[in-house]
């Protein structure tokens, strides 16, 4: 079983985690943005693990991916993707129901076929934001698209999401596709639980606070040390109600849930994305020229890089 304990989490800490790190000195040095204020979103996500940015997303965009999502699932056999639905992984391709109606379904990296999905990773505000906390170019690591709400417990992101070679180098945004109903089963989440001084790394076994095929501890075992851990350190949960055209963008070690959906008729279409630096993205995850050739997307600073393994043609609507 590999072993990645705290000692590599905090050599390779994120500058704004790093004990002693001096704001004021930071911003008389750093790029101001025009478009929002960077001191109070570096002070929330120091704080809370947190920053909210409104009405940033354009409709046009949204509808662009929800018009992709439309196509794929008019005509599943046409890509191979796939898909989670009840913990199970499927093929697209495979499946005999509706993804569309079914509670506990997720899209897996739509950005690998999907020009609207890399636009909505790729967000101006969001990849502005992250390039300070990374100090580097965020790079998409993974997205994930629910339809509904996904009521899954108390978590974080890291143990799970783990191939970029400074594991603390995380981050993810959360894109509503619709205005959020506060009974469809909201994302909510735990301010300050990304610090490891309040909310102590789950040990899987020797040490490893990262989830492994061999782990002597189980997924099942997270949520209620989590639970017990945030209890203790009386941080409470943040219901996150955004409107469409909002963007969440939150810590890797940040825990949060799914809470329970109320009525289950309700939609809580999403979009996740999981980001690191451009120094930690795993090569093996892009082509050895991909800068070269273009094999790769590159907006307001960050990327989306073309994955070897991936063959479906460019053909969802948003391509053209």
């Amino acid at each position: 079983m590999a072993v990645v304990d705290l000692t590599h989490f905090h050599e390779s800490a994120m500058l704004f985690d790093r004990v002693g790190f001096d704001l004021d000195a930071y911003l008389a040095k750093a790029p101001s943005p025009m478009d929002f204020d960077l001191r109070h979103q570096i002070e929330s996500w120091m704080d809370t693990g947190i920053a909210t940015f409104e009405g940033v997303v354009s409709f046009d965009e949204l509808d662009d991916f929800l018009g992709d999502i439309e196509s794929l699932c008019g005509n599943p056999g046409a890509f191979d993707l796939e898909i989670e639905s009840r913990g199970q992984r499927h093929r697209l391709a495979e499946i005999d129901f509706n993804p569309l109606s079914d509670t506990g379904v997720k899209f897996n990296c739509l950005e690998n076929i999907s020009k609207a999905a890399r636009q909505l990773s790729l967000n101006k505000f969001v990849c502005e934001f992250l390039a300070h906390v990374f100090q580097a170019s965020p790079v998409v690591l993974q997205s994930l698209t629910f339809w509904r709400g996904s009521n899954q417990p108390v978590h974080t992101d890291y143990p799970y999401v783990r191939t970029q070679s400074k594991l603390s180098h995380l981050a993810a945004s959360w894109v509503p596709l619709e205005d959020i109903h506060p009974d469809a089963g909201p994302l909510a989440y735990y301010p300050g639980s990304h610090k490891p001084e309040r909310v102590r790394p789950f040990d899987w076994g020797d040490g490893s606070v990262v989830l492994e095929p061999d782990s002597q501890r189980s997924a099942a075992e997270l949520a209620p040390y989590l639970q017990q851990q945030l209890n203790l350190s009386g941080l409470k949960p943040s219901v996150f109600l955004p409107k469409k055209g909002d963007v969440l963008i939150w810590h890797g070690w940040l825990a949060h849930e799914g809470t329970k959906t109320r009525n289950p008729d309700l939609t809580r279409k999403s979009y996740v994305t999981h980001y690191t630096s451009l120094d930690a993205y795993p090569k093996a995850h892009m082509y050895p020229d991909a800068f070269a050739t273009q094999r790769l997307t590159h907006l307001n600073g960050g990327y989306v890089f073309d994955k070897p393994w991936v063959n479906d043609a460019k053909a969802l609507p948003s391509w053209r």
